[in-house]
């Protein structure tokens, strides 16, 4: 069996929640492309679902210290930024906040500063309560994307707790109008 195989037969079966399998088929997978960040990427997931947090973290780890082995060019720095973000993804949703602010940083340091990081780092921000720092996020993510739906709703509550109504107000009517946009779309 070859590594593609492997790995696709894990996502299936992280996808269908049996995450044993899933971890089995990616340690499999592993053993034939040390080096290869996806599947690295993908055990870590793998073990955050089990609750394996810590372990899971020394594998997203991994994956992006193999993301940055390759050459070093400005056509990777999106990948690692991309694969940096998706590990913050991973240990926001399993409350692992300072790991997610860490990977975020990477994310950023590795040029992936777009509207989806800033939206992503505002919700993390929104979360610990530094909400001065999500709405400044936020408005940075519908600067560089106005049409960034999530980035508005999010804005809008950030303004909410800061007691900024009319921001607020402006910033949910935003969202409603991409939200309307969206919808008559075929």
């Amino acid at each position: 069996m070859d590594k593609i195989y492997l790995n696709n037969l894990g996502a299936e079966a992280s996808s269908s929640g049996d995450f044993e399998k899933a971890e089995k088929y990616f340690r499999q997978a592993f053993e034939l492309s040390p080096d290869d960040p996806l599947i690295c990427f993908n055990i870590g997931f793998t073990l955050v679902k089990k609750g394996e947090k810590e372990e899971a973290v020394k594998w997203f780890d991994k994956a992006l210290a193999c993301a940055s082995a390759g050459p070093d060019t400005e056509a990777d720095m999106p990948e690692r930024g991309k694969l940096a973000l998706d590990c913050g993804l991973a240990c926001f949703e399993a409350s692992l906040y300072g790991k997610a602010e860490e990977y975020y940083l990477t994310a950023s340091e590795a040029g992936k500063e777009n509207s989806e990081y800033w939206n992503r780092l505002g919700v993390l921000k929104f979360v610990t309560e530094k909400i001065s720092d999500a709405r400044d996020c936020f408005e940075r993510a519908v600067l560089i994307d106005p049409d960034h739906i999530d980035s508005w709703y999010n804005l809008a509550d950030a303004y909410d707790e800061l007691g900024l109504k009319d921001k607020a107000d402006a910033a949910r009517k935003q969202f409603l109008n991409l939200e309307n946009r969206k919808e008559v779309r075929p």
